[in-house]
């Protein structure tokens, strides 16, 4: 007899058509690619930051090929604000939690100001925050940040004066982070390509040069104008 007693449910008489999942887009800059590829794990656990009553740490980085995402955490032993602790402000709070990373040629990226993804490729690394998870005295937070780092010294730098933690930055290694990366696994290779994939994306982002390019304050019109009354 079997467990699952019971029997497969008749289809719909109508059945609606199944969504399928279409090859990677390849723009790498944009958010991790978690329905795509498989992240190595490096298990790098530190403290970032803290005070009496405060931790923040790190509980590990997930690797992509051109990417990682640092999982950071928060401890306390009081409540802590509801909403997320690590957030992208349009104003920044300097009092909050600001996350940032320091590139070994100089370049940098943190929370302080608001990412959003881009048509072309950013001339700047990104750093992203995603939502947090957990609960009044224990919350973590993925990092999304872009373009994996160059060997060497990679600082993360974390800053809470709300909480009594000032700036402190933590070495990392960006060797291993870079060695790690072609550990990433591809879930389904060969899958094909979403029809006319990138071709709007890569239109915007030449009439923004185009625009930019010529001084001009507003993109082309690419759609007709309706006459009024149609």
């Amino acid at each position: 007899m079997s467990f699952f007693t019971d029997g497969p449910r008749e289809r719909p008489l109508f059945p609606v058509r199944e969504q399928e999942l279409f090859g990677y887009e390849g723009r790498p800059w944009t958010g991790p690619p978690n329905e795509h590829i498989v992240p190595a794990l490096l298990p790098w656990a530190m403290p970032l930051g803290r005070s009496e009553r405060t931790i923040v740490a790190l509980r590990g980085v997930e690797v992509w090929p051109e990417a990682m995402t640092l999982r950071i955490a928060v401890y306390s032993r009081d409540r802590m604000d509801h909403g997320p602790l690590v957030a992208h402000r349009r104003i920044p709070d300097y009092n909050a939690l600001l996350v940032g990373v320091l590139f070994p040629d100089g370049s940098r990226a943190s929370s302080e100001t608001i990412s959003v993804p881009t048509a072309g490729e950013p001339h700047e690394p990104v750093l992203r925050v995603g939502d947090g998870t957990g609960s009044a005295f224990h919350q973590e937070h993925p990092v999304f940040v872009w373009p994996l780092p160059s060997a060497g010294p990679v600082k993360l730098i974390v800053q809470w004066l709300d909480r009594g933690i000032e700036e402190t930055h933590t070495k990392l290694d960006g060797a291993l982070l870079r060695a790690a990366s072609l550990e990433a696994g591809e879930l389904w290779p060969g899958l094909p390509k979403r029809p006319g994939n990138g071709v709007a994306m890569r239109q915007v982002a030449a009439d923004i040069s185009a625009a930019e390019h010529n001084g001009a304050s507003e993109l082309p019109q690419r759609l007709p104008r309706r006459a009024p009354g149609e």
